[in-house]
């Protein structure tokens, strides 16, 4: 007997107890939901408005003089912050070396010269 065999009878029979005569089946039921068609509505043209072009701003040549010694400022300011990372990982690089090495140094001390 294979499993596509067994019916519920049979099942409730096995376990010793007859079917509830008070069962009922339940029937599941779908909603059905009406969705009203779309209807076509012819789009109206689109009013195109006219942005008028902003004033460009021509600044003093004091202004510009300025803006030309605080760019040079924040150039220079970069280069010694692309400095200062360079150099943090490279002591990180070197630290994590010299720990590696610390490490198998004392692995080859424990593995051979301990007693």
């Amino acid at each position: 007997m294979s499993i596509l065999d067994v019916t519920e009878d049979d099942i409730f029979h096995k376990l010793g107890r007859g079917r509830d005569p008070n069962f009922k089946q339940i029937e599941k039921t779908r909603t059905i939901t009406y969705a009203p068609k779309k209807t076509y509505v012819p789009q109206q043209p689109v009013k195109v408005q006219v942005i008028p072009e902003p004033v460009k701003y021509v600044p003093s040549p004091e202004v510009e003089e300025a803006i030309k010694k605080l760019n040079e400022e924040l150039s220079q300011m970069n280069k010694s912050v692309g400095g200062i990372k360079t150099m943090i990982k490279l002591y990180i690089f070197l630290f994590m070396l010299t720990l590696i090495i610390f490490v198998g140094l004392l692995g080859l001390y424990i593995k051979y010269y301990r007693p």
